[in-house]
Parts: structure tokens; sequence; C-alpha cells
């Protein structure tokens, strides 16, 4: 079994949630890698560690978003093979420098599976693939059995997508944060005219975001807030809601669970995926 020739990558909860899988499969087969191998898995915290936590050592909070993110649906992992293009010396090298596409959507490269199908943040990025050839084997022997990966070398296989239920499939940090503080802003107790403006500015910057690409929505985002901030900086102050959720400054010490405690008090329920979604792009401005 020549590792070199082998790749192991996962289409992450996001992907499988947003029923992109079989797309990226596909791209891959385009770029002329061969599916072999694939398999359905709920990522627990425990297969997180084994697969991650040498780069999350030093950022705890990062790790357990990492790790929520994983159990929030199943994963698909998949073992392919190809032959590797120089200058890259195995299939895992070609996956991961010229075909995955870097981590943060704002620098994701054109033609990558990331800015293809559309990654969201730095952990919402749909795609995992195995760096080199030794950390392919380590990785996929996490998933599959000394057997499966023997049978998969010699037989190959046909991987089916799941039945899914009908859902609402939108995952848009742009369009939660929005309806959070329009809710929010009407919630407050701030003057009603200047509640109004406010309310007015709001949905002018929801209406931008529909003409923003996913790649960029997380630093469009970025930047908008901080010209809110600005802007409204001493109404924001007058509630501790709006300062919590707008004073991006303080996002990295945010009490999440009691944040989401007070927006289902106020009947704004969000969904798992999309507290998750949020409080990714939270922590990283």
């Amino acid at each position: 079994m020549n590792w070199d020739n082998l790749g192991f990558v996962i289409c992450k909860p996001d992907a499988v949630y947003l029923h992109l899988e079989q797309e990226i499969l596909s791209f891959l087969r385009q770029k002329g890698f061969q599916i072999l191998a694939c398999k359905y898995v709920t990522i627990t915290p425990d297969l997180c560690k084994l697969l991650y936590w040498d780069g999350y050592r030093n950022s705890p909070k990062l790790w357990e978003l990492k790790s929520e993110f994983f159990h929030l649906g199943e994963s698909l992992c998949v073992l392919v093979q190809g032959t590797p293009q120089s200058p890259y010396k195995s299939v895992s090298e070609l996956i991961s420098q010229k075909w995955k596409g870097d981590f943060r959507p704002e620098k994701v490269k054109e033609g990558t599976v990331r800015h293809t199908f559309g990654s969201m943040s730095r952990i919402f990025n749909l795609f995992h693939s195995s760096d080199c050839t030794s950390a392919a084997k380590k990785e996929a022997a996490l998933f599959f059995t000394d057997k499966e990966l023997g049978r998969s070398i010699y037989q190959g296989v046909s991987c089916l997508p799941k039945q899914k239920k009908k859902r609402n499939l939108n995952l848009d940090v742009t369009d939660i944060y929005f309806r959070i503080k329009q809710q929010c802003i009407q919630a407050s107790s701030i003057h009603p005219e200047v509640k109004r403006k406010y309310r007015n500015y709001i949905d002018e910057k929801h209406y931008q975001a529909m003409g923003v690409s996913k790649s960029e929505k997380e630093i469009w985002l970025y930047k908008t807030l901080k010209k809110e901030y600005r802007k409204f900086y001493h109404v924001i102050h007058e509630d501790e809601l709006l300062k919590c959720i707008t004073d991006y400054e303080g996002f990295k010490k945010i009490d999440y669970d009691t944040l989401f405690q007070v927006f289902a008090a106020m009947d704004l329920n969000l969904t798992k995926w999309e507290t998750c979604l949020l409080k990714t792009t939270m922590l990283n401005f």
C-alpha cells in the first residue's frame, strides 16, 4: 500500500448539513482523484482531539468551539487515490496545498474547494485534508479499520448520499447577526427616535450584506461592526445587551451560554448551527 498515492479528506459537518458532500467528491474526481472509501461519522470531542489538538493547545476557547462544531452533525470521511504532481511529493500535499484552500475565507484562492463551495469562517470552512503522507495514514486509521482500508485499495467503493430531511439550509452569519441586532434594538430602552434611526441603519446594512460573497462576509461584518460601534457608541453604552453584542473588543470575554439564554427569553431562538457559527465569527474579531 503506497500511501504517497493516497489522501484522506473530510467533508465537515457544515458541508454535509448544506448537502455539498457529493459536489465536493465530484470536484475531486474532476481533478483526477479516485474515491476509494467513504463513511459518515459524527466526530466526537475525543476524535476531534486526535485530529487537531496540537494546533489548538494554546487556544482553549477555540478548541472548545472546534469540538462543538464537529459534534453538530455528521462528517463524511473519505479515502482518495491519485498521482502526485510536481512539485508535490504526495497526494496529501497536492490536495492540501493546491486544492483545499486557505482556512481563512478572506484569503482563499479561486478554484479551491473552500472557494468553490463558499467557506464561511476559520472553523466553518467545509473541508479538511491531511497535509502529508504520515498524517493521512494516521488520520485515516481513526475512521477506517485495517480491513476496510485494505478492501478499499483493491476494490474501491461507490459513495451514495444519505437521504436527508428537508430543512432550512441557510447558514449566513450576517443574516443571523442582523436578525439578533434588530430584536435587541427593539427590546432596548433607548429613545424612540434614536431607535428608529438605528433600526433603519441595520436594515440598510442587512440589505448590503446580500451582495457580499460568503468568503468575504466575516471580514465585511467586522468592518461594518466597527463603523456601527463608532456611529452609535453613546446609544450602545446605554444598554447592556447592545453593548455586549456590539463592542467587538469584548467578544472573547462573553459568556455565550448566558447570552443565548437572554436571547431565548426574548423569543429569539437560534438553532445549534446558528449559535456555533455566531460564536465562531465573534471569537475571531
